[in-house]
């Protein structure tokens, strides 16, 4: 009896379903604050600045500042001499006040004799009245003056000069403008997607872009009704206290809008997916996908609302490595 060789074939071994190592938490609900975060400028607020104005014409003499330079109450900005035409006006009113007085003398003398009337009286006496007037009104203006000395009304900022030296001006020439130091505001730019959760007396901590920076406290005043059409951005206005901000300083605001009360997660257990965001649970060793929306942010967390189950626990690292259905692997 011939012995049968029989050929053996190895058995191939399937390979293990593919898994992820990730780590976990439990389902945690809470609240934490919620913030909107705009950047601009310092800048003056409503009824904050002033352009400095000549009621006559003018030259300017002498300029006192720059622009950018603080100024206190009181200070000597500029110089205006008073144009010839001015001083010639001026000095014709005066000359119609000394003819109206003189016709008004002579006409009490007549009236006096008889030989003029109590309405041409009255009408000498309206006459001096009407040049008086005109003269005073040219002397409150300073036409009868050679110069005069434009001084602030306030501590400020000269935010602009609108003159240069010798330079001619006409009856109410804008000379510099300058901005009140206790009326700043911060100007910023919020996204037009969040500004329905800020409200007009919101609090609000503006920094400065410093390292050294401190947050100053201050309110929304204004929130704007129209979108910039150059940065897409809806501007709001923040009143400050006196703090030693400058003007066209660039700052930041965190704007508090109140809590934000759903699932708390890490901040990066939220992954952007398309224009939404979602998280991972995980369901009998296995990984499922939970869309959520962020309603507020901190530094590390981030507060979520959707259809999560709050039995099964919720990914915190490893999501990245995540598709629909894989196998996890869970390390504490």
């Amino acid at each position: 009896m011939l012995a049968a060789l029989v050929s053996i074939a190895p058995v191939a071994r399937a390979a293990p379903a593919p898994s992820v190592l990730v780590t976990t938490i439990p389902v945690r609900t809470g609240s934490i604050p919620q913030s909107v975060t705009g950047y601009g400028t310092i800048g003056a607020g409503p009824g904050g600045s002033e352009t400095m104005t000549i009621a006559y014409a003018g030259i300017v003499t002498r300029l006192e500042v720059a622009p950018g330079q603080t100024v206190r109450r009181g200070q000597a900005l500029a110089v205006i001499g008073t144009a010839p035409r001015a001083r010639a006006a001026y000095a014709q009113a005066e000359a119609a006040v000394r003819a109206a007085a003189a016709a008004l003398a002579d006409t009490r003398r007549l009236v006096a004799a008889h030989l003029a009337t109590t309405i041409q009286l009255a009408q000498a006496e309206q006459a001096v009245q009407v040049a008086v007037s005109a003269r005073d009104a040219l002397r409150l203006e300073g036409a009868g003056r050679a110069q005069t000395t434009l001084t602030a009304p306030y501590d400020g900022v000269v935010s602009s000069v609108a003159v240069g030296s010798g330079a001619v001006l006409m009856a109410g020439g804008a000379v510099l403008t300058l901005v009140r130091a206790d009326a700043l505001v911060a100007k910023i730019g919020l996204d037009p997607q969040q500004a329905d959760e800020v409200h007009v007396g919101d609090p609000v901590a503006v920094m400065r872009f410093t390292p050294a920076g401190r947050a100053v406290r201050g309110r929304v005043t204004a929130i704007g009704g129209m979108v910039d059409p150059l940065s897409g951005l809806l501007d709001a206005t923040i009143a400050l206290p006196a703090s030693g901000f400058l003007v066209g300083q660039p700052v930041d605001a965190e704007i508090d809008v109140g809590t934000a009360r759903g699932v708390i997660v890490p901040r990066d257990a939220a992954l952007p997916v398309g224009r939404g965001f979602r998280i991972w649970q995980v369901e009998d060793g296995h990984a499922q996908p939970v869309a959520v929306r962020i309603v507020a942010r901190t530094a590390g967390s981030a507060v979520v609302r959707g259809a999560i189950d709050p039995a099964l626990p919720i990914v915190a690292t490893g999501n990245y490595q995540l598709t629909p259905g894989i196998a996890v692997r869970v390390t504490h």
